[in-house]
């Protein structure tokens, strides 16, 4: 009993991530949801004491924007907010000086801009493969896959394009049979003919076998 509530149990959460899913990506999508609290930040940072530290909220903005929006966004942010910061700190509380300010500044806008670079990498990847993983529309007839754009490609091409992955083309023994089956029997009827004269030997054809 308690495996089969276990299971309920995670369905039930993963509906309900599903939904909150639903819900939240038409906002994370919008380059404005992001700038916006990005500037929300600022202002807390602003109007409260200068003992509480909110620069780590800088995170969310920047990984919110860089998986659900674009990298562009992203680094522009991971550079925009901690000068927000500077400007903060140097003109309004004046807890520290001009050069220490600029040195936390700094060193805030290279985290920040790896974070995004890594998080932009990784969605990219994640979109890629979730490409491969979802229903591929295919020709029936010549294998051809619809892209995004509702144009056919090969289906060699369209792998290539979206993973790692190359080909290199050969020829199955069936198929090898079926298509040239006539033509290698030549071959191979040629090659037995001049080993048999080569050796002397009689030359036993097809249709002496038959006879």
């Amino acid at each position: 009993m308690q495996p089969k509530a276990m299971t309920n149990s995670g369905t039930t959460s993963d509906a309900h991530l599903r939904v909150l899913s639903r819900f939240l990506t038409p906002f994370l999508t919008r380059h404005s949801t992001h700038i916006v609290t990005g500037i929300g930040i600022l202002l807390l940072d602003l109007w409260t004491s200068p003992l509480l530290m909110f620069p780590i909220l800088f995170v969310l903005p920047v990984v919110l924007s860089a998986w659900f929006c674009s990298a562009r966004l992203a680094h522009v942010l991971a550079v925009l907010l901690p000068f927000g910061r500077f400007l903060i700190v140097t003109f309004v509380d004046a807890t520290a000086s001009i050069a220490a300010n600029t040195a936390n500044a700094l060193i805030e806008v290279a985290a920040l801009s790896l974070l995004a670079f890594l998080v932009a990498h990784t969605a990219r990847l994640s979109r890629e493969i979730k490409v491969l993983r979802g229903r591929l529309p295919i020709c029936m007839w010549c294998k051809r896959i619809r892209d995004e754009g509702g144009s056919w490609q090969k289906l060699e091409t369209y792998i290539a394009e979206h993973s790692e992955a190359d080909f290199s083309h050969g020829l199955c023994p069936e198929c090898k049979q079926e298509h040239y089956g006539d033509l290698f029997d030549k071959k191979r009827n040629t090659e037995q003919i001049k080993e048999c004269r080569e050796r002397g030997g009689e030359i036993t054809t097809g249709s002496e076998i038959q006879q």
